[in-house]
């Protein structure tokens, strides 16, 4: 037994030398901090490959989707730093992006039979005024030929022989054009004349604004017209 302690004692000073040449409890912290700084980085470094494939693939919303998570949870690594300047433009090109889907998303495109012969149309929905929502329709009819029509939800347009509608495209001056309403019962469309010279204005516009003659008076409606497609209406689809 004596021994033994003997030994132990003898020890002491060999545990507590190497206990000395140990790391601290300081270097032991700023080891673990820089480990996970490390892992940090490596998260980073992946969304940022993710960011630059996107890039390469043409797919800017992808991007700046990887983009702002980079921004956002990694924002003091180096990935964060190598977004740089060029990552604002990116994000403006992917808000464009976004938004020139969401106005072709409001047209619809159709192909069918009507007054014994073939119709294409396109249509879309004003903004609600009132309650109600106006349908501006362009319809390529292979007996009746082309038109342009309002379509509202109940009889609601005043209109006698030939009445004035006036539009507006984007910010340019009001226009006047020439309407006449539909004798249909079931289906009290608006017409604008001039066909030709209205879809010429809406393809070089983002918002068309219609002022219409109605039971409650002069109506303003306003429509997001910003995603027509041309091709879509030829082909009806």
């Amino acid at each position: 037994m004596k021994s033994r302690i003997t030994t132990t004692l003898s020890l002491m000073p060999l545990i507590v030398a190497l206990a000395a040449c140990g790391p601290s409890r300081e270097e032991r912290e700023a080891a673990a901090r820089a480990a996970a700084q490390a892992a940090v980085e490596r998260e980073a470094a992946e969304q940022l490959a993710g960011y630059r494939q996107a890039l390469a693939d043409d797919n800017v919303e992808l991007a700046a989707a990887y983009g702002e998570l980079i921004q956002a949870r990694y924002g003091h690594t180096q990935a964060a730093r190598e977004l740089g300047e060029d990552f604002a433009a990116i994000r403006e090109q992917a808000e464009q992006h976004k938004r020139a889907r969401y106005l072709q998303s409001l047209w619809t495109y159709q192909t069918a039979p009507m007054g014994g012969g073939q119709q294409r149309t396109a249509s879309l929905y004003s903004e609600e005024l009132h309650g109600r929502r106006l349908r501006l329709v362009l319809r390529d009819h292979s007996e009746w030929g082309r038109s342009t029509f309002l379509l509202p939800p109940v009889d609601l347009f005043v209109c006698t022989g030939t009445c004035r509608v006036q539009i507006r495209f984007d910010e340019g001056p009001t226009r006047p054009f020439e309407a006449t309403k539909a004798d249909s019962k079931e289906n009290p469309g608006l017409f604008i004349e001039d066909m030709r010279g209205f879809v010429t204005g809406l393809m070089a516009a983002d918002r068309v604004t219609i002022e219409v003659p109605t039971t409650d008076g002069s109506q303003v409606y306003g429509f997001e017209v910003g995603g027509y497609d041309p091709e879509r209406f030829a082909a009806g689809q």
